[in-house]
């Protein structure tokens, strides 16, 4: 704080103390920051000197050895020291040239003093001032917070937060940028809005390209901008924790140049920004947890608990009127605590924050009522449609919802971690158990099969009969009736004779497509099928028997799923 809220070098020649003093080297260096003075009278005051200070010194230590205030110099600058007032006429006469076109190379300011004037006017007048202004910046620090903290304290949205900071500005142009919901709230003259959102736009794609591990900011930094064809200098300051970044403040100096202390104030009101912010996620995660227990109300058997769901129906914006379709997106490849630990568990949790506002802004764009939680590593949502509502025109509705998920995912760059089922629509509530219990199907079903991220029910053909639990016994004991010798010879001779027949069945028995397929002699081929004929004792001239034996590989592939 106190860095931004000294003099400048510029302020403190201004005060009536320093009236006759002379920038002797420099000039370019009169905006460096002073928030100390020191006086320097012994030869190694380098060590003792700290950043932000200005040095006082009549040269007397090295008034016979003139030459070493040419390293001096060096040393104060490389220390960052605002500058250097030097008393001439008592033990100098003059500052030796090397040492002007030093301090010049290196926009250090050199600043003849009259003799006449003393240490204690210099010293009184400049701290006073320092004083005043770090008073100044903590009534204004003080006042903000106050600010901030009572449109938290009634509630207030991003948008009242942005307004309070905006009005702090004096009407420069300011933005948040929040990434948890990825909204927006912009204040500026309305001809610039536009230009303002592709900035922000393009500021979110620079984020999600190269990551915030790669581009974390400490503290806020300085680019520019063409706005409306006018070049306007733009500060950025982050809104982060030390785990995750929360978005960020930008402002344009489009009005007038934002002061140190300015920005100071912004700078120190970014955790207030942050404490709303996980505010809102918290209240959102809530909601989310009470909304699975209400789905798992809503889903289940038991007639007591369903009617109790449907008390509450209101709370969840959960219209019984409607007939409902189950939506689960599955989140994989991302959970095995065990031997990922906590740090997986972190992400599993990032990624359902991601999908759940994903989902919260497709709804809020959408005129459908679509309900949704998370349940660990899955996000269930209901989406309600009218009873009448034509069937194929409701899938596309769903294809088209849950696409726009996918592309939301890619944008976030956590699409390869999700799979999306959807079950059929039903109109009475009692029903919707078979929805979800069809969209978890759809995805179990989905999983190292197809080369896709979605899948409705009803294009799993007969998987959707080899999915029904009930069947799963009969199921596995005609998989090891018709199919498991072959597996079990497979293993034990290391022979490929399953993938011959699934090559088989793909290529309607055509032994040459076969052959050409697996990059295998012809005869190679022959001899496989007699092979599998001999051990599975099957006829595949038998209409039957083919289609066994294609079932059992069916079986094969969603027991090796």
């Amino acid at each position: 704080m106190y860095r931004s809220s000294g003099i400048t070098v510029r302020e403190l020649l201004d005060m009536d103390g320093m009236k006759e003093a002379k920038v002797i080297a420099g000039k370019q260096g009169l905006n460096r920051v002073i928030n100390k003075i020191n006086v320097m009278e012994v030869p190694d005051i380098v060590d003792w000197v700290e950043e932000g200070e200005f040095l006082l010194t009549t040269a007397y230590p090295i008034k016979d050895e003139l030459e070493k205030l040419e390293e001096i110099v060096i040393q104060l600058n490389k220390k960052s020291l605002a500058g250097l007032g030097i008393k001439t006429k008592r033990y100098i006469k003059h500052i030796p040239q090397n040492v002007i076109d030093t301090a010049n190379k290196l926009g250090f300011p050199l600043i003849e003093i009259p003799y006449e004037i003393s240490y204690s006017t210099i010293i009184v007048q400049g701290l006073t001032e320092v004083v005043n202004n770090q008073t100044s910046l903590l009534k204004k620090i003080d006042k903000i917070h106050n600010k901030l903290l009572n449109v938290m304290l009634n509630g207030g949205s991003l948008e009242d937060i942005a307004r309070a900071l905006y009005e702090s500005m004096e009407k420069n142009t300011l933005a948040i940028k929040e990434y948890v919901f990825e909204t927006n709230a912009i204040f500026c003259n309305e001809h610039k809005r536009g230009f303002i959102e592709n900035i922000l736009e393009e500021e979110s794609i620079k984020r999600r390209k190269y990551g915030w591990e790669n581009n974390q900011k400490l503290t806020h930094e300085r680019t520019k901008d063409i706005i409306d064809g006018q070049e306007v200098n733009r500060i950025t300051i982050p809104i982060y924790t030390k785990e995750r970044d929360y978005g960020c403040i930008y402002i344009w100096e489009d009005h007038k140049p934002v002061k140190s202390v300015e920005l100071t104030v912004i700078e120190a009101a970014t955790p207030i920004i942050t404490l709303d912010l996980l505010k809102k996620l918290s209240v959102f995660e809530t909601e989310s947890k009470y909304k699975i227990e209400f789905f798992e109300d809503l889903f289940s058997s038991d007639v007591s608990r369903h009617t109790k769901a449907l008390e509450r129906a209101s709370y969840f914006g959960f219209d019984s009127n409607l007939s409902h379709s189950a939506v689960v997106i599955s989140i994989d490849n991302v959970y095995d605590f065990e031997k990922y630990g906590l740090e997986t568990s972190n992400h599993l949790h990032q990624i359902n924050i991601k999908l759940l506002s994903i989902i919260q802004r497709i709804t809020n764009s959408r005129d459908k009522k679509i309900i949704c939680g998370n349940k660990s590593n899955k996000i269930i949502a209901l989406y309600g449609s009218e009873h009448n509502a034509d069937a194929k025109k409701l899938r596309r509705e769903l294809i088209n919802f849950t696409d726009e998920i996918i592309k939301h995912a890619e944008y976030e760059s956590i699409h390869k971690h999700i799979s999306i089922g959807i079950g059929r629509n039903y109109n009475l509530t009692d029903e919707l158990w078979k929805s979800y219990r069809e969209a978890n199907r759809a995805i179990e079903c989905i999983r190292g099969k197809y080369d896709k991220k979605i899948i409705h029910y009803d294009d799993l053909g007969i998987y959707r009969i080899l999915s029904y639990e009930e069947l799963q016994p009969e199921l596995k004991q005609f998989y090891r009736e018709v199919l498991a010798p072959l597996v079990k010879y497979d293993k034990d001779k290391g022979t490929d004779l399953v993938e011959t027949m699934r090559m088989f069945f793909k290529y309607g028995g055509n032994l040459k497509k076969i052959s050409d397929e697996m990059y295998t002699h012809y005869n190679t081929i022959i001899y496989r099928m007699q092979r599998i004929k001999d051990i599975t004792g099957t006829d595949f001239e038998d209409y039957d028997d083919r289609l066994n034996f294609q079932i059992a590989l069916k079986i094969l592939e969603m027991l090796e799923k």
